[in-house]
């Protein structure tokens, strides 16, 4: 698991200051156009939420140094997946919204607004889906594991009602 203090230094570095070596080659934005940023933001936590649960390095690496190497670790994953991955996501979304709304004859004004807001709306709820199943496939061997004791426990007293129940009734105990 990535320690909090690599994972907070990366999406400090990464997403509030804006450091990535990404935008540095290509000197602009995923898109032409300005996009809302909230469904960023959405894949951005399952990101650092799949980064959280993930060991990066092996114990026994001293501390500062783990820290510098989870920390340049991290930044990488989420540069490149916000890159690469939200990114295409993002023009995906933008295309067919395009596409669609070109049906539509409105003015330049209005059709701008429609962009963006039916754009914020659509990558929001792509990004609050995604953080939902990345929350729940991370807390999903934890589930299994509580599941698998709550089975054993109730086989347990079923098998002890099965077996002990007999055995009062023979001798007179039970009515």
């Amino acid at each position: 698991m990535a320690r909090l203090s690599a994972l907070s230094v990366a999406v400090m570095l990464h997403s509030v200051i804006g450091l990535s070596y990404y935008y540095f080659f290509k000197l602009g934005r995923c898109s032409s156009q300005p996009t809302p940023l909230l469904g960023s933001w959405l894949f951005t936590g399952c990101v650092v939420a799949v980064l959280q649960a993930v060991r990066l390095l092996p114990i026994g690496v001293p501390s500062f140094t783990a820290v510098l190497l989870e920390t340049s670790m991290c930044c990488f994953v989420l540069d490149l997946m916000l890159t690469k991955l939200w990114c295409r996501i993002e023009n995906l979304v933008h295309c067919a919204i395009v596409g669609v709304l070109q049906i539509c004859p409105v003015e330049d004004e209005t059709f701008l607004a429609f962009e963006y807001w039916t754009q914020a709306i659509l990558t929001t709820i792509i990004g609050i889906c995604l953080l939902w199943v990345t929350l729940w496939a991370l807390a999903l061997p934890q589930r299994v594991r509580e599941g698998f004791q709550c089975w054993r426990h109730s086989c347990h007293r079923q098998l002890s009602r099965v077996l002990f129940s007999r055995q009062e009734s023979a001798l007179g105990y039970a009515a």
